[in-house]
């Protein structure tokens, strides 16, 4: 007697999930493969930097993937791209976490280095064409304040007054001791080391200058 084909493919299931080997469950669950990275390079300015970290992250099921952010101030936020600004100084431990739907869960991070800019800068630049030596500047948030000092110092210069923008801008002026008002412009370097720019008296064109760090 014929058997008919639909008991055949009964016949071959039955089989299958009896005898050891003859049947293969779904693969595994991946974890998804992710990676970070973040704008602007180098250090940020407490209160001024806007960091902008962007995740690429892939499943190989295809899986919706949810994304979580620690930024390591205490502050958490979720989505491929999240946009922070940190309070204040510090080294802060970013950590990204991202898990599918299958509990698939992968975790990377790295380290944010924060800083600010009070302290003393010296004024350079070829000519030694300056009176003042530099400056001792106070930055709170994104305000610049503080005195330009002389050697010797004759006590007719104005306090600095300024703000500085995103990621390391700096524009500050003060009263010279001719009563002129002098604008000092510059972009703070990666390190938070040096300030290159312009110092502009308005009897005279832009000069470039360079504030480094004392």
């Amino acid at each position: 007697m014929r058997v008919p084909a639909i008991w055949w493919a009964i016949l071959v299931c039955v089989i299958a999930l009896i005898l050891p080997g003859c049947h293969k469950g779904s693969p595994a669950n991946a974890s998804p493969t992710v990676s970070i990275s973040r704008t602007p390079d180098g250090l940020l300015i407490s209160g001024v930097t806007v960091a902008v970290f962007t995740a690429a992250a892939s499943d190989a099921n295809g899986d919706p993937l949810t994304m979580t952010w620690d930024l390591g101030d205490g502050q958490t936020a979720s989505g491929a791209s999240v946009v922070h600004v940190y309070a204040r100084d510090g080294v802060f431990p970013v950590a990204l976490t991202v898990s599918d739907s299958h509990g698939g869960v992968t975790t990377v991070g790295s380290s944010i280095t924060v800083g600010n800019l009070s302290g003393r800068w010296l004024l350079s630049e070829g000519g030694g064409r300056f009176y003042e030596r530099g400056f001792d500047v106070v930055q709170t948030g994104s305000v610049l304040g503080g005195r330009p000092y002389s050697e010797p110092d004759k006590g007719c210069l104005g306090d600095l007054q300024g703000r500085m923008t995103s990621p390391r801008t700096v524009r500050f002026d003060f009263r010279a001791c001719d009563g002129n008002v002098v604008v000092v412009d510059g972009t703070a370097t990666g390190d938070l080391l040096q300030i290159p720019g312009t110092y502009t008296h308005p009897d005279g064109p832009p000069q470039r200058m360079v504030l480094t760090r004392q």
